[in-house]
């Protein structure tokens, strides 16, 4: 079975041009998976790191259009990668729902993340034909939980880890154990582990899950300026990937 390997990057981190040259260098690194962010005034879910480089992003004077373009050289430069694309509600907002979809259609992207997302803008974009991941926190709560199962056997499930102060459901605190719980509650989808994978083994954990991938986060964009240890780390990601 596959198992993608998904590496984040905001468009924007510390500027578009910079990022441009990273997806060339990590695609140079075996990536063939990406899932790029564009920045949000109220980017709630995020770490302080990612939360503070949006910040300078917007301060910059760029706008969605320049973020979408610089989306676009992605997939120009790199035709044959898997896209995703992470947005805030009011990102989408911003740009216009119908405009929206029809930019993900332009650079066929495999799915969209919105957290936050409003079900107008959520059930609008599935309709549209584009998958929006499915997100299961934590705490296993129910309404996701019925939200993940009624996306039927062909949706995207985010299966997101505790971030620091949070605290696990008792008896469901790996990858593991959490993964088993929701595919006995009758989740069918492709499910992807997020947040906290900072190792080769914490990875190999969420294979031998038999999940379809995980997304790794800000871990490697806080390597950029030692790239010695960036390419180590991710080539032993990518020794996970299959």
């Amino acid at each position: 079975m596959e198992f993608d390997v998904i590496y984040y990057i905001c468009i924007a981190c510390p500027t578009i041009e910079r990022t441009l040259e990273m997806v060339d260098q990590y695609v140079a690194h075996g990536a063939r998976a990406f899932q790029i962010d564009m920045p949000s005034k109220d980017p709630f879910a995020e770490t302080d790191f990612v939360k503070e480089m949006m910040k300078n992003s917007l301060m910059n004077g760029y706008d969605y259009d320049h973020y979408m373009d610089g989306i676009r050289e992605i997939r120009r430069r790199h035709p044959g990668i898997d896209l995703h694309v992470v947005v805030y509600n009011d990102v989408v907002d911003a740009i216009g729902v119908d405009r929206f979809i029809a930019f993900g259609k332009e650079v066929q992207v495999r799915s969209f993340m919105i957290p936050g997302a409003s079900t107008e803008n959520f059930e609008r974009i599935e309709s549209g034909g584009i998958k929006v991941f499915r997100t299961i926190p934590h705490e296993l709560p129910e309404d996701r939980i019925l939200h993940a199962i009624a996306g039927g056997k062909d949706c995207f499930i985010s299966l997101r880890n505790k971030k620091p102060g949070e605290v696990d459901v008792p008896g469901y605190e790996t990858w593991p154990k959490k993964y088993a719980y929701i595919r006995s509650r009758g989740v069918q989808g492709d499910i992807y582990s997020v947040f906290g994978i900072k190792t080769k083994e914490q990875l190999l954990e969420v294979r031998e899950t038999g999940g379809r991938g995980a997304i790794i986060g800000n871990v490697l964009m806080r390597l950029w300026d030692d790239e010695k240890k960036l390419w180590e780390l991710m080539e032993s990601f990518q020794s996970v990937a299959r």
